[in-house]
């Protein structure tokens, strides 16, 4: 049997795979860049079903979870605001932004507070305010280093935000079960975007090759896997410390778009992450001074 400290540093280790994974995603889309994102997010929708009832079907615990039909009505909005995150971060891959891509996500948590600050009547401090202004003034800099505002950056850190208060009003149990219900929410269009291309002969899948199939069935477990072992690694690990790691996926994100993906990046933008980074320190130095560091009791 497993002591707690095993145990807690399995559910480190889980949580680094799976923020490591996510962070990794744009490389398996920009494999399959010839396929347009309507079809990549009808794939993922309909082979995450598949996966994840397979996984309920075998998990009388699971099973019990599933819900009624208010559960499924309330999933409709997190759908949505689910459907829109991946349509984005599946453009942004494709069509040379992965570090637009990994802009959202640091802004992410900034937003997130904001929002909280706004719509759940959290506390303002000062570091949090100063975080705030961080990152808003690094998202200034990058809308002139860019000439605009950068859509992709906007967008996923807007539905991402926007999804973490939905499911915060409307908690869920099971990370699992939750994204199953919003994967059945979203089936019928998935369904009726098959039917189409397939009456218009536009349907990728069985037109580029088996390897191009193979990959695009791999969206499911590729969604799925990663969702499990963040599942699994929450209830082990530190709050505080897992806020803190939620940071390697854009961090991983960015350094692929530099090194992999060959993405230029300016003083101008340098200068604007500098800003964000900074607010993201504050704001997680401000987290661990109100909630100390403690091991999760298994």
């Amino acid at each position: 049997m497993k002591t707690n400290h095993e145990k807690e540093g399995a559910g480190y280790a889980a949580l680094l795979v799976a923020l490591c994974w996510w962070g990794l995603m744009p490389l398996y889309y920009w494999h399959l860049r010839e396929v347009s994102a309507p079809e990549m997010l009808a794939h993922r929708v309909f082979w995450s079903f598949v996966v994840l009832w397979a996984v309920i079907l075998f998990n009388p615990t699971l099973r019990r979870q599933t819900g009624t039909f208010r559960a499924f009505a309330i999933a409709l909005i997190p759908a949505l605001l689910l459907s829109a995150n991946w349509v984005v971060y599946i453009l942004a891959a494709v069509t040379g932004n992965a570090l637009q891509a990994s802009l959202g996500y640091f802004l992410n948590p900034l937003l997130s507070a904001a929002l909280g600050i706004v719509f759940l009547g959290e506390r303002v401090t000062g570091w949090k305010a100063a975080a705030l202004a961080l990152g808003v003034a690094g998202t200034v800099v990058q809308c002139y280093s860019h000439g605009g505002v950068p859509v992709f950056a906007v967008m996923l850190t807007l539905t991402f935000s926007l999804l973490g208060l939905v499911r915060k009003i409307w908690p869920t149990k099971n990370a699992i079960v939750s994204t199953w219900r919003e994967t059945v929410v979203m089936m019928p269009f998935a369904i009726v975007f098959f039917a189409v291309q397939s009456f218009t002969h536009s349907l990728a899948f069985g037109s580029l090759g088996l390897t191009a199939d193979a990959l695009m069935i791999l969206a499911g477990p590729l969604t799925v896997v990663p969702l499990a072992l963040y599942a699994y690694a929450m209830p082990l690990v530190s709050m505080t410390e897992s806020a803190v790691m939620q940071y390697v996926t854009p961090t991983v994100t960015f350094v692929l778009a530099l090194t992999v993906f060959h993405e230029t990046l300016t003083s101008t933008d340098l200068m604007g992450y500098g800003l964000i980074w900074c607010g993201l320190a504050i704001g997680t130095y401000a987290t661990v001074k109100r909630r100390p560091v403690t091991v999760s009791a298994a």
